[in-house]
Formats: C-alpha cells, sequence, structure tokens
C-alpha cells in the first residue's frame, strides 16, 4: 500500500508529517505509533476483515490510529465529533466494531470497547514497535476506509474505498498538484469523515509532505486561523468553495499571507466565477484548480486549472479533464450514451470506483455495476450527477434526484426530512434549498405540526432544531423552519414542492 510505503520512506529522515494547534508529529513517530497501534490490533482482536472506528476532529494521533489499521489489515471508520451520537450509533450497529478509538469528551458509547487517548498511550508503551510485515498490510481489493454519506431512508450508507482505489487516486493527481517528494506543506482542513480530507492525506503522506490541520477549535477562532496561515508555509491548499468564501472576507487574505502559495483545488460543490476571479486576483501567482469527483470514485476524478477565458465563457465552469486511467460516459434516460455536448447523466467507469456500499447489496445493485474499459471489465458507478462532455472535459448541471451538495458536504433531503419526522409534535416536513448566485445557500425546513401549541414560528423553529440536532450533524440542519398548517399537494397526491418553493 502506497501511504505506508511513502511513512517508512520518510521515516528515515526528520520530516513532519502532521502539524496542529502547535504539536508536531514526525513521520518518524507517526510510523512507530503506527506500528504498535497495529501490533495491539492483530494481537487483541483475530478477525482482520472487522473495521475500526475513530471518532474525533484532528488530533495528531488520529492519523497513526488509521494507518496503524491498516498496518494491520483493517479499514478504519471515520467519525467526525459534528456527529452526534444517535448516528454514531447508527454507523456502529451497522459496521460492528470490536473497538472504538476516542478524541472526543464523549464517554458512553454503550458496549463498544472505547479507547481514549491515555489509554491509547499505555498501549504504545506495552507494544513496543516492530515491523508489521507487508503481507499483512490492506492491500489490492480490501477495504482501507468506509465513509458513511447521507442516505435517503434516514440510515447512513457506508462507501467502501479500497487500497486499489487509493493508490490509482494518488498516482493521478499527485502529479497534477506536483506533490513530488519536496517538503510541501499541504493544507488539511475537512474533516476526516469527508472524503475531501483524502485529497490531502493520502498523496501528502505518500510522498513526505506535512500536513498543515486545522482543527474544529481554530476554524471556529478567524483571528487564529489567519495567524496559522501567516505562519504556515503552506504550498497547495485543499477546501470547498465555501470555505474559500469565507477566508476572502479577511482583506489580508492574499499572496502576502500565504507566499508560498503554488496550487488552490476545490473539490466537493460548485466552484463560482466570482470565487475563482477573486482568488485569481488576490493570488496571482497560484493555480486555482476546479475538481469533481463523488465518494463512491475516491474523492476526484476530474481536475483542471481555471482560466480568465473560463471564467469570461458564458457556460458555467468545467469541472475538468477525466484522469487517464477511467473513463466518463453521459447516457440519456434509457441508459444509451448521448453525444458530445448534450446533456445526461454522469457514469465514472475505472479503477477507482467503488466496490459498493457496506452491507447494502440492495442500494450497491442500484448504482454499481460492470463495464468494459480498454477491453477489460472494471466497476462503474452511476452518480446520478447531470452533465455534458464537450471538447474533453466534464462540464456539471446537477443532481438527478434530491442529493444536493452544501457548504462540500454531500446531503440527501429525504435524510432530513425522516429525521425531522422523529422531533416530537413534528406531523410533516419539507426540506427545501434556498439557492443565491446559482449556489445553495442554505436550507430550509417545512414543518407541519401534529397539534397546534400557540409559539411562534422563531420559538417553534428554535426548538425543532434542537431536537433535530440529536438525529443528524449540524452541517445538515436546515437554518430556518417555517411552520404552516397544513401541506399543499398536487394532482398525485403528492407534497407539492414546486408550490411551496415558489411560496418561499
Amino acid at each position: 500500500m502506497k501511504i505506508i510505503e511513502g511513512i517508512k520512506k520518510y521515516a528515515k529522515t526528520d520530516r513532519i508529517a502532521l502539524k496542529c494547534d502547535g504539536e508536531n508529529l514526525s513521520y518518524k513517530d507517526l510510523d512507530r505509533y503506527s506500528d504498535s497501534i497495529a501490533l495491539f490490533l492483530k494481537d487483541i482482536y483475530k478477525e482482520e476483515d472487522t473495521p475500526i472506528v475513530i471518532y474525533g476532529n484532528k488530533d495528531n494521533m488520529i492519523m497513526a490510529c488509521m494507518i496503524g489499521a491498516l498496518k494491520s489489515g483493517r479499514a478504519y471508520v471515520p467519525l467526525d465529533i459534528s456527529f452526534p451520537l444517535d448516528r454514531v450509533f447508527e454507523v456502529t450497529k451497522e459496521v460492528k466494531p470490536k473497538i472504538l478509538f476516542n478524541f472526543s469528551d464523549e464517554t458512553d458509547f454503550g458496549d463498544i470497547k472505547v479507547i481514549n487517548k491515555n489509554e491509547l498511550e499505555s498501549i504504545i508503551d506495552k507494544y513496543p514497535a516492530k515491523e508489521i510485515p507487508n503481507q499483512n498490510w490492506v492491500k489490492e481489493d480490501e477495504n482501507a476506509y468506509i465513509l458513511f454519506t447521507s442516505g435517503s431512508t434516514g440510515k447512513p450508507k457506508g462507501v467502501q474505498i479500497s487500497s486499489n482505489n487509493l493508490d490509482s487516486f494518488v498516482d493521478w493527481i499527485s502529479p497534477y498538484l506536483k506533490i513530488d517528494g519536496s517538503e510541501k506543506v499541504i493544507m488539511n482542513q475537512a474533516a476526516y469523515s469527508f472524503d475531501l480530507s483524502v485529497t490531502t492525506i493520502y498523496p501528502g503522506l505518500v510522498h513526505g509532505a506535512t500536513l498543515f490541520s486545522l482543527s474544529k477549535k481554530t476554524l471556529g477562532d478567524y483571528k487564529e486561523l489567519f495567524n496559522q496561515f501567516k505562519e504556515s508555509d503552506m504550498g497547495i491548499w485543499v477546501s470547498t468553495p465555501s470555505f474559500a468564501s469565507v477566508c476572502i472576507t479577511e482583506k489580508d487574505f492574499n499572496n502576502t499571507m500565504l507566499d508560498k502559495l503554488e496550487s488552490m483545488i476545490f473539490i466537493g460543490e460548485a466552484l463560482p466565477k466570482s470565487l475563482s476571479k477573486e482568488l485569481m486576483e488576490r493570488f496571482p501567482n497560484t493555480r486555482v484548480i476546479n475538481g469533481y469527483g463523488p465518494t463512491e470514485a475516491t474523492v476526484g476524478v476530474s481536475v483542471n486549472d481555471i482560466t480568465e477565458e473560463f471564467i469570461d465563457d458564458e457556460k458555467s465552469l468545467p469541472v475538468g479533464y477525466p484522469m487517464d486511467n477511467c473513463k466518463i460516459k453521459i447516457i440519456d434516460e434509457n441508459g444509451i450514451e448521448v453525444k458530445q455536448g448534450d446533456k445526461g447523466e454522469i457514469i465514472i467507469v475505472g479503477p477507482s470506483v467503488s466496490k459498493g456500499y457496506f452491507n447494502n447489496k440492495e442500494k450497491t445493485d442500484e448504482v454499481f455495476y460492470y463495464d468494459e474499459l480498454n477491453g477489460k471489465k472494471c466497476r462503474a458507478y452511476k452518480t446520478g450527477d447531470m452533465g455534458y462532455l464537450l471538447d474533453g472535459r466534464i462540464y456539471y448541471c446537477g443532481r438527478k434526484d434530491f442529493q444536493i451538495k452544501l457548504n462540500g458536504f454531500r446531503i440527501e433531503i429525504e435524510d432530513i426530512e425522516n429525521n425531522l419526522r422523529k422531533v416530537e409534535n413534528v406531523k410533516n416536513a419539507i426540506v427545501i434549498p434556498i439557492y443565491k448566485d446559482e449556489k445553495i445557500a442554505y436550507l430550509r425546513g417545512v414543518v407541519e405540526l401534529k397539534i397546534s401549541n400557540g409559539l411562534s414560528n422563531l420559538k417553534n423553529g428554535t426548538l425543532i432544531k434542537k431536537d433535530l440536532g440529536k438525529f443528524i450533524p449540524s452541517y445538515m440542519i436546515p437554518r430556518n423552519i417555517k411552520i404552516i398548517d397544513e401541506m399543499p399537494t398536487n394532482i398525485n397526491g403528492k407534497i407539492d414542492r414546486k408550490k411551496l418553493m415558489e411560496e418561499i
């Protein structure tokens, strides 16, 4: 597995693998600690196909647990502290882990064996590091990690990503971003439960870079955030467009603050032209790169540099040229490929495509299948994204269904609605995306109560959002809630979403 080989290579140097909130973790220690964790896992838990769960945010030792799992032949499941416990329990019920590494203040995880930071230190002392033979590592089509994304039933889906998937991604994206073994600093902002983080972790650690990690605490303190930017020596920026949109509100966010910045790559949601233009003006010597790819195809499958020509074009910004070893097909509603320039559903065929959803054959069979690539059978994924191909580039045109991207997070509207209906006194609920400048700005919930309680719309909305936070992460909670007497219906007796959108 390339990431373990890279860590071992740079463990022979004095390079720093991660920096977070003033604490450094060297490649040497990352290799040593992860060896100890792998030995512990192999000694105590014999079932190599059982994933481990990691609950936390950006603690440097989280990476040691991830790599330790990979060295022991196990996948890891990262869950961010923004996930409420109900969501954590849903995932653990699905995965049935033997162990959960806890990097939070939470103490109650039910019957799962929990190892906190103090216990982790004891394990590292108890199991002196020694080389784990590479035949024990996660390899080939074995799962490296499982990321749980929003599911339409209210139950999250676990996307399985293998060692082969990741090696394919690293081999493609590293040269494009010029992650080449030099001591570059790469921003590590996205939560580990969000697939965008993989763009930082895997190419970075394979090639000896330093991951400049931004904790939830730092992200909540803009003064500290920009101070850290100034000191970071960052060479590569990886984030959603939404995060960069927040940063440009600071007038000093420019090439003086980040004087070594070579590239800014954006994946996870649509990149607005206005933001691209602003960034190109503030960072005239920095590449601004637009990318595209779903979690099910290992983060990204296409990229291209944004130019003034693209910004001036009446079309939306392209999301890029496909990676060399994959094929992009655009199909109509009958599954037939359309001609160049015509819109249809985007299909991805290639070695970066996942084997499917964890323990969910029904959902897997709906969107994954085998196709032909260069004369060989290869996995394919029906993305549900609409788009077209023109001059070799992909242009994204929105979702086929109710799945959306908000602040880089992939969310299924029905997931929020199903969980809203769990809230006490909520009879029915609809969630509507509110657009601004061709981009989803926020979500609004429309709720019909079981019993009128005489409270104001604001008061009801506050109470409902508070209760909703027990079931779903904060990034999925609608910004505001509108209470209505009765849901409008259309001629088919279904809730008339179009009418609600028009009224709102």
